[in-house]
């Protein structure tokens, strides 16, 4: 690679990367003076990716997540039988919700003033206002209508008024407005509460809209607050209050996630300490240890974040696990560097070292930016942050060690060198060469052969039990759930696309297994519908009159003077009254124009699926839509993976020809195998995740390979011992980074740290495979004479 006479002096490498480090940090100043608090992404959406083969699809699911996750549903429901100490609970409760910053508007009670918007609304448009019920009255039996209207005159309870009678003699528009409500579940209007009744039970719904994201971690910051105020409110009145919104997940992933950055940062780095202590005994090696981590992380930080803007909890989660990774080239450096005692050269010892740590880096990156390839940003961002971090961590070895470690180290004794010699002696039995790899291989691939898969992207998110029961008792409560099934509906015209959302509407009122559902058709009509209402009601007229006259003993004659007034999208849109489904009408994309219609409960998915594909529409659920990418990536990643097995196999030919480089890529392999298999056993499904750790696998196990493989080419074997000394640490540090993932609440990082734990073990056991098989016995003799010896 490189000689005395080219290698560049050390002291002009490590003004290099002064430099460039310098660059860095100013970067990290610009940020800091431009984006304000650090940028961390918490919302678990950010991970997914958009779709990008369909803008009115990825606009839909835009429009529904925000109109939903920024909503929080209170629900307040009385322990003993008092009414009136529910009522004075739930003002009490509304008041001091209003006082908190968290909330931009709280929603415990409608005004007169908002409960007549409605009919301010749709009144002047009366004569054109139909339910489906009412149509079919008036084209088949008109004159039921009359004696509709007579029952209600004579009902105590109707509240019909004789202003009301003479705007609307058929009495026609309050059964209308009665209608639109019926699609709001089991909540209804009551002395202005917002009141459902289940299980012969009153609940009090009280509603509120976020003053900002749920993802935002000052909102979340303030969660302690707002149960503090539950808790005191259920004292005080007796009473119980229930929650959900996307929040409460949202900051219970980021309490997760913390405390995950935590224990692996944390452990991996007492690991670090305690390992370089025992190994070296010196202050040194610990201060350049830290030097190599810190450089990678927070190089990886501020690089990440100038690509994508932000960086996720999610990464740094895994980016956490980086430490064990970033610190194997210092291992392999302050390794030799302790095995050369007194004869230490800085500059020789880097020479010695740069092939084998290039060639580890490089097959490192080709399983790291192997993740590259799926197209999840979240993926996509711990692909370069753990790159960058290793790549820095590399060249702070390479141009800061020769110069900060130039003097010997104090300690020069290789701890437990006896027992490295003997398992060094081991591996050069041909049984053990052949039997355990052979072994190892065959269970594993039993294993494989077993395993079950889940692409659930549900698994990216740990869901606490208690939160999950709120949610449902909720749902059953309020009769509405937050359903992710969608169905898109579009047209080249606004009033066809209104037309279609009608026939679409009226087919799903026949399917009683899907039911409550919300359509803008419903609030608002087509202006054939409101065209072909006007002549029904016209008509009503014309002929019922004398025979309404005659029964209500009316004295003078109807008079049908209500001119057509169109009711228009942007009418409704503009008005207050859309405020809780305006986000059904996508409006113009790209020339369509497009609406969706969402349904109150979990719907069968496939008989959804046939329902859209048989009218010609779109049905969307963006978790089912990133479960079967999940499944699609898993069959390309395992296609990648083979590929950079071929890839590496063939860059190693040309330095260590046919046999050697099979016995570099073989540990690796098993270890993967081994990995996957050992996941299996343990019961946890296999997902894409378990892929990509099969990719970190052939990258830092074959690191272990290359280092055995690069001393056969060096005269001198005892420095064998210090290579697999340096390895042990290394396999040490990883399994207890990435082992510690596998602590996670959430299954699919937990599910990737019993894969990368098992193969990271099994990668540093089959290691020494790759060094040659010295069989003849002077060569032992020679290994035990020196074992004997020390």
């Amino acid at each position: 690679m490189f000689s005395n006479s080219n290698w560049i002096k050390p002291r002009v490498l490590a003004l290099v990367w002064a430099l460039v480090l310098l660059g860095i940090a100013g970067v990290f100043g610009y940020q800091c003076t431009t984006k304000g608090a650090l940028p961390i992404e918490t919302n678990i959406l950010a991970l997914l990716p958009d779709n990008q083969q369909d803008k009115v699809a990825q606009q839909a699911f835009d429009n529904i997540a925000n109109t939903m996750s920024d909503k929080v549903v209170f629900v307040v429901s009385q322990t003993q039988g008092d009414s009136k100490k529910l009522i004075e609970a739930v003002d009490q409760f509304n008041e001091e919700l209003v006082a908190l910053p968290m909330f931009d508007s709280v929603t415990a009670t409608i005004s007169p003033e908002q409960q007549q918007a409605w009919g301010k609304f749709y009144f002047p448009a009366r004569a054109q206002l139909l339910t489906a019920q009412q149509t079919q009255q008036l084209e088949h039996a008109p004159e039921q209508q009359v004696q509709k209207v007579l029952h209600a005159l004579y009902n105590p309870f109707s509240g019909v008024t004789g202003g009301e009678l003479e705007n609307d003699p058929f009495l026609l528009f309050r059964d209308y407005l009665s209608g639109l409500t019926q699609s709001s579940g089991n909540v209804q209007v009551e002395n202005g509460y917002l009141i459902a009744k289940h299980d012969d039970k009153e609940y009090v719904v009280i509603t509120a809209d976020l003053s900002g994201s749920s993802y935002q971690l000052s909102l979340q910051q303030q969660l302690p607050q707002l149960l503090s105020l539950e808790s005191k409110i259920s004292k005080t009145f007796s009473v119980d209050i229930q929650h959900t919104g996307v929040i409460f997940y949202a900051a219970h992933g980021t309490e997760s996630a913390k405390g995950e950055i935590s224990t692996i940062g944390l452990g991996s780095l007492i690991g670090i300490i305690v390992l370089v202590f025992l190994v070296y005994r010196s202050t040194l090696p610990l201060a350049l240890a830290l030097l190599s981590i810190s450089t990678g992380l927070a190089c990886a930080y501020v690089l990440t974040i100038a690509l994508f803007g932000s960086i996720h909890l999610f990464s740094l989660v895994f980016g956490a696990s980086l430490i064990g990774v970033s610190i194997d080239y210092a291992f392999h450096f302050l390794t030799d560097r302790l095995h050369a005692g007194k004869k230490w050269n800085s500059v020789m010892g880097i020479q010695q070292l740069f092939p084998a740590i290039t060639l580890g880096l490089i097959t490192s990156l080709i399983g790291y930016l192997g993740m590259l390839i799926a197209p999840f940003p979240g993926l996509q961002q711990l692909s370069l942050f753990s790159a960058i971090g290793l790549t820095a961590a590399y060249f702070t070895v390479v141009c800061w060690y020769p110069v900060l470690a130039s003097k010997p180290n104090q300690y020069n004794q290789i701890p437990m060198q006896r027992a490295l010699s003997q398992w060094l002696l081991v591996w050069q039995q041909p049984l053990i060469r052949l039997v355990l790899p052979l072994s190892l291989l065959i269970a594993a691939s039993f294993g494989v052969y077993m395993a079950k898969y889940d692409d659930d992207i549900r698994q990216l998110q740990a869901l606490p039990h208690a939160l999950q029961q709120q949610e449902r008792e909720i749902k059953a409560i309020t009769g509405v759930g937050g359903s992710q099934q969608l169905l898109l509906v579009r047209d080249s015209s606004e009033e066809g696309l209104l037309q279609k959302l009608e026939t679409i509407s009226t087919k799903l009122d026949k399917r009683n297994d899907f039911g409550g559902y919300q359509s803008i058709s419903r609030y608002v009509p087509s202006q054939k519908r409101q065209q072909e209402n006007y002549q029904l009601v016209k008509h009503l007229y014309q002929q019922q009159s004398e025979y309404y006259q005659s029964v209500i003993q009316q004295k003078t004659a109807l008079d049908f003077s209500q001119q057509y007034q169109p009711l228009t999208i942007d009418g409704f849109l503009a008005s207050p009254i859309s405020d809780t489904v305006g986000f059904l009408w996508l409006g113009k994309i790209d020339d369509v124009f497009a609406s969706v219609i969402t349904f109150n409960q979990e719907v069968n998915s496939t008989e959804l699926q046939a329902f859209a594909a048989d009218n010609h529409i779109t049905y969307l659920n963006k978790a089912e839509e990133i479960s079967r990418l999940f499944a699609d990536y898993r069959h390309r990643i395992t296609e990648l993976l083979l590929f950079a097995y071929a890839a590496i196999f063939l860059l190693l030919l040309p330095r260590y020809k046919m046999k050697q480089a099979f016995l570099i890529v073989l540990p690796p392999f098993i270890a993967g195998c081994a990995g996957l298999a050992v996941t299996v056993l343990t019961g946890v499904p296999l997902n894409l995740f378990n892929l990509l750790a099969l990719m970190l696998i052939l990258g830092i196990g074959i690191d272990y390979t290359l280092f055995f493989a690069e001393q056969n080419k060096q005269s001198d074997d005892s420095h064998k011992e210090s290579t697999l000394l340096a390895i042990s640490l290394s396999a040490l540090t990883t399994i207890l980074s990435f082992g510690l993932l596998a602590l996670s609440e959430t299954q699919a990082i937990h599910s990737f740290g019993i894969t990368v734990l098992t193969g990271i073990i099994v990668a540093w056991l089959l290691a020494p495979l790759s060094q040659q098989n010295k069989e003849s016995k002077g060569h032992i003799h020679t290994l035990s004479e020196k074992r004997d010896a020390s």
